[in-house]
């Protein structure tokens, strides 16, 4: 069963920036390091979409990914919005002190955030502005034994589908596969639900 979604009536948005100073101002020494393994602040773009809400309204949010993928990540947002598909917030990690579990827990969608995969010293493709996290609540990290964020446990029963979650089949996973992304979902050793990466 699939959840049914309403499309918006309003124009989607969507812009891609430069990492100018007012933003570089917000993330320094929080997401983004300097650090040599660290993108240059050129190779990263500031997004500006719109997406729908949880209330039936439309709202403004900010991502920062890597540049190569800048066009692509405002085609999927667009896929989402014109599904009607909802979103929480979509803000810097920064406003979360770049804290990954934090950010989970405040559903928080986000991308850029130069940090190490949880418990490794693997640089995460946040780190490369290459993934993205989208409603970690309804979308959680899941293991037989283990759900990340705890707020996401209404949402382990993956067939009982409500609005803002991924699920296969649907159309909203249809549309990340459709542009190239591989959807954490999938993954066998964890599934990932609200993670989306571009690897190709």
């Amino acid at each position: 069963m699939t959840a049914l979604l309403t499309p918006p009536t309003a124009a989607f948005i969507a812009e891609i920036h430069p990492v100018g100073d007012a933003v570089r101002a917000r993330i320094t020494n929080i997401s983004w390091r300097d650090d040599p393994r660290c993108p240059r602040y050129d190779d990263l773009a500031y997004l500006r979409l719109a997406h729908n809400t949880f209330t039936g309204t439309t709202a403004i949010g900010e991502l920062l990914v890597a540049r190569a993928i800048a066009a692509r990540t405002c085609e999927l947002f667009r896929r989402l919005y014109a599904l009607g598909f909802p979103i929480r917030q979509m803000k810097l990690i920064d406003e979360l002190g770049a804290d990954d579990e934090r950010s989970m827990s405040a559903d928080n969608t986000s991308a850029f955030n130069f940090r190490m995969v949880a418990n490794t010293q693997i640089l995460s493709q946040h780190a490369r502005g290459l993934a993205i996290d989208i409603n970690p609540v309804e979308n959680p990290w899941r293991k037989p034994d283990r759900l990340l964020p705890p707020e996401g446990a209404a949402f382990a029963d993956r067939a009982n589908i409500r609005p803002g979650m991924f699920v296969r089949p649907g159309p909203v996973v249809a549309a990340i596969d459709e542009l190239g992304f591989e959807w954490g979902g999938d993954w066998m050793h964890a599934w990932d639900d609200h993670h989306l990466v571009w690897s190709r």
